[in-house]
């Protein structure tokens, strides 16, 4: 599994449904970071993580 560091998360998950990927609900950590997973139709997986503002 890899995991991306990404800014914006809920702009680029709206983009998922468009393009046929599934993602697991978005999880919020004590310290404020935000981290989902997405699942490919291939069986492999991404976490994307957002660091707070």
């Amino acid at each position: 599994m890899v995991t991306m560091g990404v800014a914006g998360l809920d702009e680029i998950q709206a983009r998922f449904p468009s393009h046929g990927i599934g993602h697991e609900p978005v999880e919020r950590y004590g310290n404020g970071v935000r981290h989902a997973v997405v699942l490919g139709s291939d069986g492999n997986s991404l976490s994307l993580s957002e660091a707070p503002a």
